[in-house]
């Protein structure tokens, strides 16, 4: 179709028409050209005049007549092209276009008319004119305040844009949705982003986690209107992947109509402020932590602003107390420097090295001192400005320390230098070359200590050569106890040979391998010459104590051997009915006499057993019960006499059979009770015994003897247990030897415990101890069997044959007599061999054995007998007077079957018969009438009618135990005071001078 119109073909150019005339065609091309050109002027000058003139109305009009003239124009050109060119179709087209363009500008004109007619009349266009004119003016006014406007708005766009670009802070356009639309260097300098890599990011993307929710909180409200602008810290991820906090002040921008454009930040790198925050809290939480006290000083005025309460607690102070004073108040004022002139000292320093380090004696709150090891250095506080930080920390301790420290290290450097122990250290290895010598090596041996370290055979070559050996072959224990000592001599300079002691320590490092050895060498040659002489000493004093063993075995056996016919034939005397009652007061006295001598020699003898450690228990079952009873009933006349109570408070479940040694036990309790009664004069002594039962074959006894006496200083109890030690109010009494309570002690600890004391002077004592005995499983003897006295053997039984071997013929005729008194058939003999041959000949069912006799002694009689093959059928009983427990055990190994010291008591004989032969006797009850006391109470008023001398004579003798004395002043005494006469002898005879002292006591001038 479009072919169609540029189609030639067929047709003629116009300019045939013409007949190709030259001046024709030329004037036809001239003539349209020329109105072509005018054609398209027209509408050039047109639109531009509409261009200029933009208040004209009907520009429509305008734009339509000028297509129109184009179009017509454009005609003539073709008119022009056809003369050459055929394309009539093309041509026709265009002015049909005309055609158009033409009739629709008419149809537009016809239209226009109505409105064109409604423009206004010159004068009213005058008007307008004029009002226009004003309009211009005005516009031309506001033109150029808008100029103004303009260049001002240029000038603060500049001064924006370089703000913006040049500010120090971050600073960014952000879209609505987050996009960076504009960010400024410091910003990219801040986040480490270029510009163009921050514009394709959003704020969202570099946000912290933890920070985004509040951000975009901020921005929905500055949305919503609530805010118009925020304030708040948060964290970038730097370019580089690290964290970096952000201060950011964000406002919205809004049009004139209030919608929002975009966001402005500004943003400020606050890292490091930040952790120096964080660093300020943590060491704000350190120092208020710290175990340190912590004293923050303002150095404008040397005031304290802070303390931590280690700080408070150490000088005693409350929390914030000390805040606002004088740092002055908490040092020392001291006589030659204030505390003033110490702070200034200390200011100086600072000031100097911004640091210093002192000791200062400060002042508590209550005006205590102590010393204090300080710390102090000086920073900038964003508050105070520069501040003094104090650490301080209580050293006193360790100022007492570092002086004993000082103190033991100048006793340590004399004792290394100037004792005479030698410290040295060596090698563990080779030929143990020193390491270390003492100086005082020289004043020892005469040896500087560089001899030692110099050579390391020094001190080989210097041993002894006998020692040399032993010395080295030693040394190798060292390596297996680590500890290791050995004497041997070492040659001095001079030649000779002095005894040394060595001791050794192997020092070894963590994996246990030697790494040095230290020692000490001490002279010890004068110890060994005094050991020398100790020996020497020892064999002499060995042969010493044998002596007096032997001398105390004889004299024991001297004393007691003549005792025993004494004890023996008083008791058997005391039987015969048909003595009168002032000949068995006569036996009574001789018998009490006896027991209290044999009571003396005793004590002697377990004081000499106690000294040499032979001391032993015999252990036996016994009637507890009637223990107890027998020494009330011997303690109650003593305590009658003196006006005091005995009370016994026994335990009801007290088992009555006990198993341990009766007779240490009855003499604690006899003598813990007799000190009582004698250091008591008014109240009462009390004797309480219970009993703990572990399970059926053992309890624990527990005994308490407690007094209203005189009691016992405090200073006086550590020795009260001392052997011839008697305290205050022995002395006072002038009674007694000192070996009571030692005695007692050592008996209880010998069976498994200790006496125990509480006192308090003038008011009493207490003494306590408690005993673990054994319960006998077989039936025992019933209590009152002892109260029974033998008659006779009971009808049935076999004729028992008794041998009584003894070379004494006192002891030997009170034996026999006693025996065959009840029926027993019995023969004696004086010696070993007499008792062998009555032994082979006779048969003899039990031997009373004597050990020390002539010819032959009784260990070598029961050896020989044994010996025999009949030799055990016979029961041996050895008899001795030797009370050295240490015997028996000789005596059993010997053969014998049992043991009976001298003196004896006929029960005892009696009783041993029966245990060996089951001999069955016939008794007799022994009458035990509560016995009325032979003399009557006395009381100081009975003795007043004698003269002062008579009773200070009479006070003399009983003092110094003289009854020949006594009993001549007895005979002066008148006729009249018989009943005083009768008691004073009855007190002498039974030994009671301690009763008549008190008596007298009270009536002396001058009393003790």
């Amino acid at each position: 179709m479009i072919t169609h119109f540029f189609e030639t073909a067929g047709f003629i150019p116009h300019g045939h028409c013409y007949l190709w005339q030259t001046n024709l065609v030329g004037l036809h091309i001239l003539s349209d050209g020329l109105i072509a050109l005018a054609y398209y002027s027209i509408p050039i000058m047109l639109i531009y005049f509409v261009r200029q003139r933009q208040d004209i109305p009907f520009q429509k009009v305008f734009f339509l007549f000028c297509a129109f003239i184009i179009a017509c124009g454009t005609t003539h050109i073709m008119e022009i092209w056809t003369l050459w060119f055929p394309t009539y179709w093309l041509s026709g087209g265009l002015k049909a276009i005309t055609a158009l363009i033409s009739i629709y500008t008419a149809s537009e004109l016809v239209l226009l008319i109505p409105s064109a007619l409604a423009l206004p009349s010159p004068a009213q266009l005058i008007v307008a004119n004029q009002a226009l004119e004003k309009e211009i003016n005005e516009r031309k006014r506001a033109e150029n305040e808008r100029k103004q406007i303009e260049v001002a708005l240029r000038n603060s766009e500049e001064q924006f844009r370089n703000a913006f670009e040049n500010a120090s802070i971050g600073k960014a356009i952000v879209s609505l949705d987050g996009h960076w639309i504009k960010v400024n260097p410091a910003l990219c300098q801040i986040l480490g982003y270029s510009s163009e890599e921050l514009l394709a990011l959003t704020f969202q993307d570099i946000t912290h986690p933890d920070d985004l929710d509040g951000d975009l909180s901020y921005a929905h409200q500055l949305l919503a209107g609530i805010i118009s602008t925020y304030q708040m810290e948060k964290r970038y991820f730097h370019k580089e992947g690290h964290i970096i906090w952000i201060l950011l002040n964000g406002s919205l921008v809004q049009d004139e109509q209030g919608n929002p454009l975009h966001f402005i930040a500004q943003m400020q790198e606050i890292t490091a402020k930040k952790e120096a925050q964080k660093a300020l809290e943590l060491q704000s939480l350190i120092i208020h932590n710290m175990a340190g006290g912590v004293c923050l000083i303002k150095a404008s005025d040397l005031t304290i602003v802070y303390t931590n309460p280690k700080f408070n607690a150490m000088f005693g102070y409350a929390d914030g107390e000390l805040a606002g004073q004088s740092v002055g108040v908490i040092n020392y004022v001291d006589t030659e420097v204030t505390p003033d002139e110490t702070v200034e000292d200390v200011v100086v320093k600072l000031a100097r090295d911004g640091e210093a380090q002192y000791e200062v004696y400060n002042k508590k709150k209550d005006g205590t001192l102590f010393w204090c090891r300080v710390h102090t250095s000086r920073f900038e506080h964003p508050e105070y400005g520069t501040v003094y930080v104090a650490v301080q920390e209580d050293v006193t301790e360790l100022k007492q320390a570092e002086q004993a420290l000082q103190s033991t290290t100048n006793r340590l450097n004399f004792l290394l230098n100037y004792s005479p122990v030698v410290i040295f250290g060596c090698q563990p290895y080779g030929n143990y070359a020193a390491t270390f010598m003492s100086k005082n090596i020289k004043d020892v041996l005469g040896y500087e200590s560089i001899d030692f370290l110099e050579d390391s055979d020094f001190w080989v070559h210097n041993l002894h050569p006998d020692d040399l050996e032993r010395v080295v072959n030693g040394l190798d224990n060292l390596f297996v106890n680590d500890f290791y000592f050995h004497e041997y001599r070492l040659r001095r300079s001079d030649g000779v040979y002095r005894w040394i002691l060595c001791q050794l320590r192997l020092i070894r490092d963590p994996a246990g391998r030697p790494v040095e050895m230290l020692g000490y060498l001490i002279d010890i040659n004068d110890r060994k010459q005094a050991e020398l002489e100790l020996q020497q000493a020892k064999e002499a004093a060995e042969t010493a104590n044998r002596a007096k063993s032997m001398f105390l075995s004889n004299m024991s056996h001297e004393l007691r051997t003549p005792l025993n016919a004494i004890l023996g034939f008083t008791q058997l005397m005391s039987y015969d009915p048909v003595l009168t009652p002032e000949l068995q007061q006569d036996l009574a006295i001789v018998n009490r006499s006896g027991t209290h001598l044999l009571a003396l020699i005793n004590d002697i003898l377990d004081l000499s057993k106690i000294e040499t450690g032979k001391m032993t228990l015999s252990l036996s079952d016994f009637d507890l019960k009637s223990l107890l009873i027998s020494i009330e009933e011997m303690l109650q006349i003593k305590s009658q006499l003196k006006g005091l109570k005995l009370i016994f408070e026994i335990d009801p479940n007290l088992p009555q059979f006990v198993h341990t040694d009766e007779h240490k036990l009855y003499q604690v309790l006899v003598n813990l009770l007799g000190n009582a009664i004698k250091f008591t004069n008014q109240g009462s002594v009390t004797l309480r015994v219970r009993s703990e039962h572990s399970d059926q074959t053992s309890c624990h006894l527990y005994f308490e003897i407690e007094d209203t006496g005189v009691g016992i200083a405090p200073t006086e109890i550590e020795s009260l247990f001392k052997a011839f030690v008697q305290a205050e109010a022995g002395h006072k009494l002038n009674q007694g030897t000192g070996l009571g309570l030692a005695i007692s002690q050592r008996f209880v600890q010998l069976m498994g415990s200790q006496i125990r004391v509480q006192s308090t002077l003038n008011q009493g004592s207490i003494f306590y101890f408690e005993l673990g005995v054994k319960l006998p499983q077989a039936v025992c003897l019933a209590s009152e069997l002892l109260k029974q006295r033998v008659m006779g053997i009971a009808p049935g039984q076999a004729t028992y044959r008794i041998l009584v071997v003894e070379d004494i013929e006192e002891n030997r005729r009170l034996l026999v007599k006693l025996l065959t008194s009840v029926g027993f058939e019995v023969r004696e003999a004086t010696q070993g061999v007499e008792a062998l041959s009555l032994w082979e000949s006779w048969s003899p069912h039990l031997i009373w054995m004597d050990l020390r006799m002539p010819i032959m002694d009784g260990y070598t009689a029961t050896k020989r007998i044994r010996e025999h093959p009949h030799g055990k059928e016979t029961v041996i009983i050895a008899l001795t007077a030797s009370a050295f427990e240490e015997d028996r055990e000789k005596v059993l190994m010997a053969g014998c079957d049992d043991f009976m010291s001298k003196p004896f008591q006929e029960c005892l004989v009696f009783d041993k018969l029966a245990q060996y032969l089951g001999v069955e006797y016939i008794y007799t009850v022994v009458g035990k009438d509560s016995q009325k006391l032979s003399v009557d109470s006395l009381s100081p008023e009975d003795l007043a009618v004698m003269s002062s001398q008579w009773l200070e004579e009479m006070y003399q003798a009983a003092y110094y135990v003289d009854p020949e004395a006594m009993n001549e002043l007895i005979q002066q005494i008148p006729a009249s005071k018989s009943t005083l006469s009768s008691s004073l002898i009855d007190s002498v005879h039974n030994f009671k001078y301690d009763q008549i002292m008190e008596l007298i006591r009270p009536l002396l001038p001058n009393p003790v």
